[in-house]
């Protein structure tokens, strides 16, 4: 894990059940956050805590590959801080 000082990411992005879009997306930037997990920031997206498995800090080799995504997981992290 990064230090405490924003670092750019790759987020993973799940699409729409209409169509396949589901990618990993550059342009973010993250830090982890004392809640847990990490807090991402994309000038086109709203700013959110995201759990860690959606962050890599390393452009994956596949953008179109998933990470494990574990059984019954959050997508979005509340409170969002």
């Amino acid at each position: 894990m990064p230090s405490k000082s924003k670092l750019k990411c790759w987020v993973w992005l799940k699409g729409s059940s209409r169509q396949d879009c589901a990618r990993w997306e550059s342009g973010w930037v993250g830090i982890p956050s004392d809640l847990g997990g990490i807090r991402i920031e994309h000038p086109d997206y709203v700013s959110c805590r995201v759990p860690d498995w959606r962050v890599s800090w390393e452009e994956p080799a596949d953008l179109k590959v998933a990470p494990k995504i574990p059984d019954d997981t959050q997508w979005k992290l509340i409170p969002t801080g």
